[in-house]
């Protein structure tokens, strides 16, 4: 929806994550400030719709999955509350691996990521050098806020093992979020 809504912005026969992170560029580069800013204005307005649909479907006791980008940490806490209050929340974890093994997938297929505060440049330090410390920081930073506004946690061997059904999933969620009431 997000890459429909910025329409000529990004190449319209192909809205993809890859347009997409092509249209948002790298944290050190011109323009990228306000296409964070435009990705995050979207982003709210998503998330402030799915709120206002949720509301209703509770009304009814229809049962919903939303399957939010890693950008919802961003968007102000009253929104993010709301949401938490209308659903469980689960975090999808990363593989446990080393940082610079994501790095490196993060380079060759490249997803649109917002940086909020994280990118800063040490002084002397050149761009790809800055851009793969911050990115680790940054998955840091996630993982933290992740599992901060989440109900429960599903580790990467779990929720990406193609023997893992859909139904094992949302026991392991029901499971989990029982055990921590």
């Amino acid at each position: 929806w997000i890459a429909e809504q910025l329409g000529p912005l990004i190449n319209p026969d192909e809205k993809s994550t890859l347009e997409l992170a092509s249209w948002m560029g790298r944290p050190y580069q011109s323009g990228y400030a306000e296409a964070q800013s435009k990705y995050l204005a979207f982003e709210t307005e998503v998330i402030t719709n799915i709120c206002a649909e949720l509301e209703e479907k509770t009304k009814t006791d229809a049962r919903v999955i939303v399957d939010t980008t890693g950008s919802l940490i961003y968007l102000k806490p009253q929104l993010i509350r709301k949401l938490q209050d209308l659903t469980h929340t689960v975090y999808l974890k990363l593989a446990d691996s080393n940082p610079q093994t994501h790095y490196q997938t993060f380079l060759k297929d490249p997803k649109p990521v917002i940086w909020g505060d994280h990118y800063i440049p040490m002084p002397g330090e050149d761009r790809e050098a800055s851009l793969a410390r911050c990115y680790c920081e940054l998955l840091t930073f996630r993982d933290k806020e992740y599992r901060r506004i989440s109900d429960c946690t599903l580790d990467y061997s779990f929720h990406h093992n193609p023997q893992t059904s859909p139904k094992q999933m949302l026991e392991a969620v029901r499971k989990e979020i029982k055990n921590s009431s």
